[in-house]
């Protein structure tokens, strides 16, 4: 059983010989083999090379796919800062006010700026390495999330209290038109998951989660069924409140951050929707490999999981985190007894 075939049968609830891993390497790959971010961020081929000579040097199942969270920003026309050996990061919302999202039009991603950089690498790992490893690919945020990009998220979150509840709603649908549009083209890559973020979403109240996240994420997840390409979502925070939300959802996995206890989200979730996660990310920087391979396998007996999950941090790696301490999360899932 190689790591594809592990990591997919993990996915859909099969017998595994082992619990797969892959965590989220971006700044922590640039670093280990050298890389400048920059170089990472704007050049496909450099892109690919890392994330792949990355998953090399960790052992890992999979190989995760990402640039920023502002792909969708710099593809309607946002302006982007590329910091050398840094994140890259914008000074100014596109949105000055909800109606002027009318001025926008959805990106064609093949052509779109950072969309066709990340969708350009995920073709190269997918020929090079698509055969042996899962590839996941981010497709950067859900449309509540993106919403909150074009607009700023303090000004969002005030703008679902105070604007037109019906404008509000039409700029939700264009949303999630992006959204869908890279995820299409994306999954036409031949990746086998793609995944998007929707970390403001775990910011409101769950009747607003009803009203402004849930059918636009439903809108995604039912568009992009069906193609041969498993569906996550990842929700950064404690999510406790709005998991069970998700269970109606076709997706075939949830990104679990550390905030939430894998056993808690298996039993708000169900047994149909597979869980990634959620090592504690500033553990994982901080502690000793004895101590990461102790929390993981902690993690894995907390819900008897032998089946159904991927192990991984529960969100992005820090930058200057230790190799042997990523290796450490892969021997612990090697050692652990199903």
């Amino acid at each position: 059983m190689n790591s594809l075939e592990r990591t997919r049968k993990s996915i859909r609830g099969e017998k595994i010989d082992r619990i797969p891993t892959f965590p989220i390497l971006l700044a922590p790959a640039c670093r280990l083999l050298g890389v400048k971010q920059r170089e990472y961020n704007l050049n496909p081929e450099i892109m690919a090379d890392t994330l792949m000579k990355a998953r090399d040097l960790t052992g890992s199942d999979g190989i995760y796919v990402s640039r920023d969270n502002w792909v969708c920003h710099q593809a309607l026309g946002g302006n982007l800062t590329f910091p050398e050996d840094d994140e890259s990061y914008s000074k100014k919302a596109i949105l000055q006010s909800v109606k002027e999202y009318t001025r926008l039009k959805v990106p064609y991603p093949e052509t779109a700026p950072g969309m066709q950089t990340v969708l350009a690498a995920v073709k190269k790992i997918v020929r090079e390495a698509g055969n042996k490893y899962y590839i996941q690919a981010n497709i950067d945020s859900g449309p509540f999330s993106l919403a909150a990009i074009l607009r700023g998220t303090q000004n969002f979150l005030l703008d679902i209290v105070t604007e037109d509840e019906q404008l509000l709603k039409d700029f939700l649908d264009f949303c999630t038109e992006v959204v869908i549009a890279y995820g299409e083209q994306m999954i036409a890559t031949g990746v086998h998951g793609i995944q998007y973020g929707d970390a403001t979403a775990g910011l409101v109240s769950p009747g607003h989660y009803e009203k402004f996240v849930l059918p636009y994420q439903k809108k995604t997840i039912d568009a992009l069924s069906g193609k041969n390409c498993d569906l996550w979502i990842h929700i950064c925070g404690d999510t406790r409140h709005i998991l069970h939300l998700l269970k109606g959802l076709n997706i075939q996995g949830f990104e679990v951050d550390a905030k939430v206890q894998m056993a808690a989200a298996r039993r708000l979730l169900g047994d149909k929707i597979s869980l990634k996660g959620n090592l504690d990310t500033t553990f994982l920087l901080m502690n000793s490999p004895e101590a990461i391979y102790k929390a993981t396998q902690n993690i894995l007996k907390s819900g008897n999981f032998n089946t159904g999950i991927v192990m991984s941090p529960g969100c992005g790696v820090p930058r200057m985190t230790p190799l042997a301490n990523l290796k450490a999360i892969v021997s612990a899932c090697k050692d652990y007894k199903l």
